[in-house]
């Protein structure tokens, strides 16, 4: 037990940068938040994109996933014929990986039961080896059910075990018998909502796993209190949108703060990373006499989502399908040639909507909203209604 977890807590801290970034801030392309925080000193606006980088993962979040596995955990361990997996789901455009794997390693440390991380950081080069990769990883060898040892399996990114292209879907098959064969296991399986409701229409994949938790919407207070640390530090007010009723000196204040918070989380659905690029697409700088500038947060708006023909819609769902895409993956799940994926992809870096880092594609989180409900209408498939 203490070797294994060992070994993920040292995985986990060599890939700490890379699983906990919540930007993936375009590296030649100006996009929002970035453009919005211009006017702003060039050392405060990084100072504050930094602090709002390494904001802890929201405690409701933690809370609700570790209540869901206890609950999933006791009933597995009292019956080994019970469900034997948790599957927990987020919006596409967040870090699930960091959200889950930060929420097992306190968990994983109580329970007295050899843990199995899937060490993965991205999708396999090539998805015709993700099966094989899996096997290596999380296979057990051919001996008898009744040999083997307890132990949970985590995967922190069900998306990066499929591409939606010939042949893409050999690990999600390999996932489905290895759930269903071996109750000696207890899975913990991370993912986007958009993948989930893809792989349920095309594999039904629900079927094989136990008990689904969506992570649930922040709420203003939540969101208030999870941005405390940076208001306070930088010592940002809020537009004053005038109610009816007069208030006194700082009770005023608190009151912008909270219709200001109310605001950004309708709007940003309460999804962590959404909220926290309207955040800061709503700051400005004011300077003063004194030469000291005060920061003041104003009305948290979504951006306009531009016009998107045909093709675009289906290269921005293949993004929100898979979360995270090389521009090689991308065409291969499009089925369309390199070159021509790669001017699309400029155009709509230009746009605004996709945000490359190194070599991730992935959609800017402050178009999520809107843009999800423009491919839901145009019959994609984004909600389980569909």
């Amino acid at each position: 037990m203490g070797t294994l977890l060992n070994r993920f807590q040292t995985w986990w801290l060599d890939n700490r940068k890379s699983l906990l970034s919540r930007f993936t801030t375009d590296e030649r392309e100006m996009q929002e938040p970035e453009k919005s925080l211009i006017e702003l000193p060039p050392h405060l606006a990084s100072k504050l994109v930094a602090a709002v980088d390494n904001l802890p993962t929201d405690n409701p979040d933690m809370e609700a996933i570790e209540s869901t596995l206890d609950e999933a955990f006791k009933k597995w361990r009292e019956n080994s014929h019970a469900d034997n997996s948790v599957v927990i789901l987020s919006s596409p455009v967040t870090t699930v990986s960091r959200i889950l794997t930060e929420s097992l390693l306190d968990w994983a440390s109580e329970r007295e039961i050899p843990l199995r991380p899937l060490q993965w950081i991205g999708r396999p080069e090539k998805p015709e080896t993700i099966k094989i990769k899996l096997q290596q990883q999380l296979g057990r060898g051919l001996i008898t059910t009744e040999s083997k040892q307890p132990e949970i399996v985590v995967i922190s990114n069900l998306s990066w075990c499929f591409l939606r292209c010939v042949d893409g879907l050999e690990g999600i098959d390999y996932l489905q018998d290895v759930l269903l064969q071996d109750d000696s296991r207890f899975w913990v399986i991370g993912g986007g909502k958009v993948s989930w409701e893809y792989l349920n229409h095309v594999s039904h994949f629900k079927a094989y796993c136990g008990e689904s938790l969506e992570l649930p919407r922040l709420t203003g207070e939540q969101l208030q209190e999870w941005f405390e640390p940076i208001v306070d530090k930088f010592e940002i007010t809020f537009a004053n949108a005038k109610p009816n009723i007069e208030f006194r000196n700082n009770e005023e204040h608190k009151s912008n703060q909270s219709r200001y918070f109310e605001k950004l989380a309708s709007v940003s659905e309460g999804v962590n990373t959404v909220a926290a690029q309207i955040f800061l697409s709503s700051i400005r700088y004011e300077q003063k006499e004194d030469d000291n500038g005060i920061l003041e947060a104003q009305n948290p708006e979504l951006p306009n989502l531009p016009h998107l023909d045909v093709s675009e819609h289906y290269l921005l769902y293949s993004l929100l399908l898979h979360g995270d895409l090389t521009l090689a993956a991308l065409s291969e799940s499009l089925g369309d040639e390199t070159n021509f994926v790669k001017g699309q992809v400029q155009t709509l870096r230009r746009k605004g909507l996709i945000e490359k880092k190194r070599e991730i594609l992935t959609i800017n989180p402050i178009h999520y909203p809107r843009l999800k409900n423009e491919l839901a209408n145009n019959n994609f498939i984004i909600h389980e209604s569909d």
